[in-house]
């Protein structure tokens, strides 16, 4: 066996087309296959494949194949291929099979699949389309379609693919619709949407993040935190069976691993925490299965147990950067910030873009009261994502909170030269602009400006608030008192009422001739 599928059927595919004879029009291109190294895999799942790829030579070398029958064994090869993770051999030999029989759907259907996994989202919709065509009755299609064009912001498509399986797929269904809605800013819709798919599936717990967040587009602050205080780990899979059937196919402690990690995908926990014990069974040095058990576990909050994986994990590989970041992450929630500043700042040095774990690290510094090292780290981190409005935000702060002020505004000036919008970022920088301490800094026009805008955009207590100190700035002060009194409205109605109290005590300093600070 050479690195592609035996040269003399590479060689017949490509130039004469299977089954011999002269090349035609109507034979399509064929694509090579590249093959996976055997060698490195466990006996019986190298000889799974071994033997797959001997009836693939079978097969394509028969007499006449073409067709329906030749389309079934690339297909078949691609499946396996597809279990294992062989990305690159699966994607060649769908590509033949829906080449050679585009009518039977399952091809197209499971390369789209391949390429929603693998993030290549625009083949994927171009593959998942293909398969409605030639099945309009694959509603898992029309979902994972309905994903992708999430995925893609093509909103108005995924809102059609939705639609059309709210019967058959009705939780699923409204929880596509509710994404779509509140990447609308339609968050009274969006809420009504995550509520109908919690009702249908109560354990999907994740959702309560995505209820959060159409309340608190809706300015409910009191009530989106509450929502994410009951934020869990469970989801609502897709029962797609041409997807389903790959996980039969797996043997082994890598078969297992992957099976797991599907099911960790797709919020089914407890299967991921069975497939991953299954795994060690078969191989109790196996890092992976070791290291996805103890994310399962956590997932499930048996943080005890969890912990226990992820320390076999270093003891077994001390660089493991799931391991360390886990543990990090884990000590922190329990306050040993000391502890956790070791194996987070160790992931670090693994995946230093790694978003999550700069962001612990960053919060754990701080407790720890390292804000100088946090700033270098946030610092970093903008240098590496320089869109990431969180850690520009985070860094501007801490920035100011040094009495760095000048080096805070000219961060956020910047940020809203290049990127302007930002909603925190822009706030963050109207609000220094008017009650900087650094009087010399403050530019009350401009904060105007900036805070009007993001009002516009979000009519919140917050934004109102900004508003008012930009108008005490320029000494306005009735209408900067009249901008808290709306602040304080706001904030009763968005049920915040920790922050409403907080505005009512601000409120007096704006109501006097002298509210400039």
């Amino acid at each position: 066996m050479t690195r592609y599928l035996a040269a003399m059927l590479v060689g017949r595919a490509l130039l004469f087309g299977p089954g011999g004879g002269g090349s035609t029009a109507q034979d399509p291109p064929y694509v090579a296959i590249p093959q996976p190294r055997l060698e490195t895999l466990e006996s019986s799942v190298a000889a799974q494949i071994g033997q797959a790829q001997r009836d693939f030579e079978t097969a394509a070398a028969a007499p006449g194949a073409a067709g329906r029958e030749l389309a079934d064994a690339y297909g078949s090869l691609a499946r396996l291929y597809h279990a294992y993770e062989f990305v690159e051999a699966a994607e060649a030999a769908y590509v033949n099979a829906a080449r050679l029989d585009p009518r039977d759907a399952r091809w197209s259907h499971l390369l789209g699949y391949l390429y929603q996994q693998t993030g290549r989202l625009e083949e994927a919709a171009g593959r998942f389309v293909a398969a409605r065509r030639a099945s309009p009755r694959d509603r898992a299609a029309a979902v994972r379609l309905g994903q992708v064009y999430l995925g893609l912001n093509r909103l108005r498509e995924a809102r059609e693919q939705f639609d059309d399986v709210a019967t058959v797929f009705p939780a699923l269904a409204q929880h596509g619709l509710g994404e779509v809605a509140l990447r609308e800013r339609r968050f009274s819709d969006a809420l009504g949407h995550f509520r109908a798919a919690l009702e249908r599936v109560p354990q999907a717990t994740s959702i309560h993040y995505q209820l959060a967040m159409a309340l608190r587009g809706l300015g409910r602050l009191d009530a989106a935190r509450a929502q994410l205080a009951r934020r869990g780990p469970g989801g609502i899979s897709i029962g797609d069976p041409i997807v389903d059937q790959l996980q039969a196919l797996v043997l082994g402690e890598r078969g297992l691993v992957i099976q797991g990690r599907r099911a960790f995908e797709a919020g089914l926990f407890q299967d991921a925490v069975d497939a991953f014990t299954k795994a060690l069974g078969a191989a109790p040095e196996s890092v992976a299965a070791r290291a996805n058990l103890g994310l399962a576990l956590s997932r499930l909050g048996h943080s005890e147990a969890a912990a226990e994986q992820f320390e076999r994990v270093l003891r077994l590989d001390a660089d493991n950067v799931i391991a360390h970041a886990a543990l990090g992450q884990m000590l922190a929630g329990r306050g040993r910030d000391s502890d956790a500043a070791v194996h987070l700042r160790a992931a670090r040095a693994q995946a230093p873009d790694d978003a999550t774990v700069n962001r612990e690290l960053v919060g754990v510094l701080l407790r720890l009261g390292r804000q100088d090292e946090a700033i270098e780290l946030l610092a970093a981190t903008r240098t590496a994502a320089p869109d990431d409005e969180d850690a520009l935000v985070s860094l501007s702060i801490l920035l100011a909170s040094r009495e760095r002020y000048r080096e805070a505004v000219a961060l956020l000036d910047e940020a809203d030269r290049r990127l302007p919008g930002r909603p925190t970022a822009t706030t963050t920088l109207a609000r220094l602009l008017a009650s900087s301490p650094d009087r010399s800094l403050r530019d009350g026009r401009r904060a105007l400006e900036l805070a009007m805008a993001v009002y516009a955009a979000e009519p919140v207590a917050v934004h109102a608030e900004t508003v008012a100190m930009a108008l005490a700035e320029l000494g306005r002060c009735d209408e900067a008192a009249g901008w808290m009194r709306r602040a304080v409205t706001a904030a009763g109605q968005e049920q915040d009422a920790a922050e409403s109290a907080r505005l009512r005590g601000q409120l007096k300093k704006y109501e006097t001739p002298s509210c400039r600070q």
